[in-house]
């Protein structure tokens, strides 16, 4: 080996197709995958799936406006539409949060 030039490189190996097959679904993250199970069966830990939280913030929407409904109907419009928007804050997140519970458990 002559010290002014380089030793041979090895020859390169091609590496298996680590992606998988072409349409396969990729696999889940077991850390994300584990969370999401540890908040739907435990509890106690903020939910992370963005479509739970877009169910539960349109539901809430929903009871807020009904709530403000029947509050200018029953109270007239500062008192009676603040405690209906209140009350449909409430109720929304209570209804949406035992259907989501429900949905979860059912995972």
């Amino acid at each position: 080996m002559n010290p002014s030039t380089p030793p041979e490189l090895p020859p390169v190996f091609s590496q298996p197709n680590q992606g998988g097959t072409a349409g396969a679904p990729k696999p889940q993250d077991d850390s994300g995958s584990a969370y999401n199970i540890l908040a739907d069966k435990i509890g106690g830990v903020p939910n992370l799936r963005k479509k739970d939280n877009v169910f539960q913030a349109q539901m809430v929407g929903v009871f807020l406006l009904i709530g403000c409904g029947a509050g200018w109907v029953l109270g007239g419009w500062p008192t009676g539409v603040g405690i209906g928007a209140l009350g449909g804050l409430i109720s929304g997140t209570l209804i949406s949060g035992f259907v989501l519970m429900i949905r979860g458990l059912k995972r």
